[in-house]
């Protein structure tokens, strides 16, 4: 296989892990391990980025702020199927309420949604709605664009950094064969992003970012010896969030 072909391959996946959007032009290689997609989630993150900044620009010229942004963050979470919403919900639910690791570990595999998840997703999403409606407008291109990207940096980070906390599931398979240098063309993929849209400010974004995952990766440390397909999509939604917050500040 060329490098190009397992380029396309490696991106198809991530693209296909991440999104709800089919690239019917590229074919599925089941034999290559996931982990090799992980070098462009920020790739992903930018296409889902430019997709948010166009019906962004479109939703806030045709509508009041406030229902500009509740329906930006409908088509926000809609482009993923809710992948990390889920994700936060269920590490809301076993990472909060005091538990032993192994109770832990249950909690998160069952798709039922517990108090703590219900009540931490109403509070994400309230404040990711008032920070998108907060958002001054030069930046509802650029970093729409830029937050995409580095949150799911934040993620292929982690996922090297961080040991895992079982050896089944969603995070085995997401992390079969992956290692520093995925996370190195992901970092100047992401690098390339922020610095050519919003200059230093990106870089001021890519340490909030690394802050953040950092917080998160810790918290499930300290609770469950490691990371889960749920904490990373915890990541996800929490980096973004955050760095949704950090440019709605005046």
């Amino acid at each position: 296989m060329s490098l190009i072909s397992g380029i396309l391959l490696d991106f198809a996946l991530a693209w296909r892990l991440l999104t709800v959007i089919p690239l019917p032009f590229v074919p599925a290689d089941s034999q290559r391990p996931a982990g090799l997609a992980a070098a462009y989630y920020p790739l992903v993150g930018l296409g889902l980025g430019l997709l948010l900044a166009g019906a962004g620009w479109l939703l806030f010229f045709l509508f009041p702020v406030g229902l500009a942004a509740a329906l930006l963050l409908a088509f926000w979470a809609g482009l993923t199927g809710l992948l990390h919403l889920d994700g936060f919900m269920d590490s809301c639910d076993g990472l909060l309420p005091p538990r032993d690791p192994a109770r832990r570990l249950e909690i998160m595999k069952d798709s039922r949604v517990g108090a703590f998840g219900a009540i931490g997703a109403g509070l994400l999403l309230l404040v990711k709605f008032n920070a998108l409606a907060a958002l001054p407008a030069e930046y509802r291109l650029t970093g729409l664009i830029v937050i995409p990207a580095l949150a799911r940096w934040a993620v292929t980070w982690a996922m090297v950094r961080y040991p895992l906390a079982r050896r089944e599931g969603t995070s085995v398979f997401f992390s079969a064969g992956l290692g520093w240098p995925q996370v190195g063309v992901a970092s100047v993929v992401a690098l390339a992003a922020v610095l050519g849209l919003l200059g230093w400010l990106g870089l001021l974004l890519g340490g909030v970012a690394w802050l953040a995952l950092t917080l998160i990766a810790a918290l499930a440390m300290a609770r469950i010896a490691g990371l889960t397909g749920d904490v990373y999509g915890a990541i996800c939604e929490t980096v973004e969030t955050v760095l949704l917050v950090v440019l709605s500040l005046r």
